[in-house]
């Protein structure tokens, strides 16, 4: 079971609370880039992928011919018809019925479309150059498409944004009756136009506002299977789940991580210097960390845990001082043990971090 996750760091804008590498789209860096992504993925050619994810960035913001040409050289790569899960990420501005037509031939059988807002006000707060009319648009080529697994991203937590309005706006997406919801409170990185102008998240109001999406989703019936994703029956998100596992993935682009036989590694930052390296057969990686048995439970415990549903095996709990925290933590009933399995305690996801953070 290995992932691969392809970095596409093209936007038409900057989003005001975007730290992603991304720069804004130029169709010859663009091709020169996908040449790159191309020879760079030939290192792995023999590797068996469970599973595909291409990200960015803005991956739907390539010409119809460069998004074309990609997906030939990977399923000629990787053959594509054996992967479980193919996701494709778009922005509601970039997508056309031509490109979603390649999508489709190519077996993308998943899509991730970033909203982030219903109303029109927030997009453009949040630095998007789409409305609700271009998603409702976007929404509807996807169906008619045939497209059945498709992920809508939102952002909560917004400066002057009550929970009545965030309120209004999960009724309002429930019309849409997509698959899969990703919930992200608003976060303030350095490096972003948000965290230059001061703009400050109010963790309280984001609790409560998590809380309500918790209470309206369940009645909807969506799963609640990982601390920030919603899912209808079996629409889980296989490729995220894997990293969630612990499971290996291979990264590929400028900017990407990936984590293969115990080495967890990153790939130069810079979109020049990493066309430049794979073009001269320069390795690109600018972090290498070797796994070991400590810091791979510690990560395994990390990320098993935001599976909410499927928690993890008390075995990954063998040490004497995880034993102990352990321990401690279902006294205090932050975390519950439901037979063989460990998992967080609902009413406490939002200090998830905090109880993490025990066993590092």
């Amino acid at each position: 079971m290995i992932g691969l996750y392809i970095h596409i760091p093209f936007c038409r804008q900057k989003c005001f609370y975007c730290d992603f590498l991304s720069v804004r789209y130029d169709i010859d860096l663009a091709d020169k880039y996908i040449d790159s992504l191309i020879k760079h993925s030939q290192k792995f050619k023999s590797r068996k992928i469970s599973s595909m994810y291409i990200g960015g960035g803005t991956p739907s913001v390539l010409s119809s011919k460069q998004i074309q040409k990609l997906l030939t050289f990977l399923s000629n790569i990787f053959n594509l018809s054996k992967i479980k899960e193919f996701t494709f990420e778009l922005n509601p501005e970039s997508v056309s019925k031509e490109k979603l037509i390649i999508l489709k031939e190519f077996g993308v059988n998943r899509l991730s479309i970033g909203l982030q807002s219903v109303e029109d006000k927030y997009l453009k707060y949040l630095g998007r150059i789409h409305d609700l009319k271009t998603f409702c648009i976007c929404y509807d080529n996807v169906k008619h498409e045939g497209f059945d697994n498709v992920n809508i991203d939102l952002i909560y937590g917004l400066p002057n944004q009550t929970i009545d309005d965030w309120e209004s706006v999960l009724k309002k997406i429930l019309l849409f009756n997509s698959d899969h919801l990703s919930l992200y409170p608003l976060s303030v990185e350095k490096n972003t136009i948000f965290y230059k102008n001061g703009i400050v998240a109010d963790g309280k109001l984001q609790s409560k506002m998590y809380e309500k999406s918790v209470e309206i989703l369940e009645h909807a019936e969506y799963v609640h299977y990982e601390i920030s994703n919603w899912a209808k029956k079996n629409k889980e998100a296989l490729h995220n789940t894997n990293y969630w596992r612990n499971l290996e993935y291979i990264g590929l682009g400028a900017s990407a991580c990936g984590y293969l036989k115990k080495n967890r590694y990153k790939n130069i930052e810079n979109i020049e210097k990493y066309i430049n390296f794979i073009e001269n057969g320069i390795d690109c990686t600018i972090e290498n960390v070797y796994i070991d048995e400590k810091l791979y439970t510690a990560e395994t415990i990390m990320l098993g845990l935001r599976l909410l549903r499927e928690g993890l095996s008390v075995k990954c709990f063998n040490s004497p001082q995880n034993k102990l925290t352990l321990l401690e933590c279902l006294k205090e009933r932050t975390l519950i043990q439901e037979k063989d399995r460990i998992k967080l305690a609902k009413k406490y996801i939002f200090i998830f971090n905090q109880i993490v953070s025990k066993f590092m």
